[in-house]
């Protein structure tokens, strides 16, 4: 007499809990595996927000620089406008050097943003000479020397 074998079979949730476990593993592996971002973005999301629905410029000219210092120092890539814009609150510090500095940092790593950043310079440098100009003494209207 033959005697059968029974495989035993998995009930409905069973075979539902076998395959959320699955799932999971498989969802794990995936992550796993995404690729990184080309940019450090770092707290650079963080400036923004701080900056435009907080007006918190200090802690954003932080984070914003925190950011830049971070990726330079791990040779990790500054993700784009952020040296346009720790540029920009250098200009509204009056750092107009360091603003141009940041400018062409911005347009050697984003050639697309070359005609921006040279524009941006370009006025940085009118300021700075309608400055200067105002500094200086005025001439007498007559030519006579005091």
């Amino acid at each position: 007499m033959a005697m059968e074998i029974r495989q035993p079979r998995l009930t409905a949730t069973a075979r539902q809990a076998f395959l959320n476990c699955f799932m999971s593993v498989l969802a794990c592996m995936m992550v796993g595996c995404a690729t990184p971002s080309i940019y450090y973005w770092g707290n650079f999301e963080d400036g923004l927000h701080e900056r435009y629905i907080t007006q918190d410029q200090a802690q954003a000219d932080v984070y914003l620089f925190e950011t830049i210092r971070t990726a330079e120092q791990q040779n990790l890539r500054v993700p784009p406008g952020a040296y346009a814009d720790y540029g920009f609150l250098l200009f509204k510090r009056g750092d107009r050097e360091g603003a141009i500095a940041y400018f062409e940092k911005e347009k050697r790593l984003f050639p697309e943003s070359s005609a921006f950043m040279t524009k941006l310079i370009e006025r940085v440098k009118q300021k700075d000479a309608e400055t200067k100009e105002k500094g200086k003494p005025q001439d007498n209207a007559g030519g006579a020397q005091p």
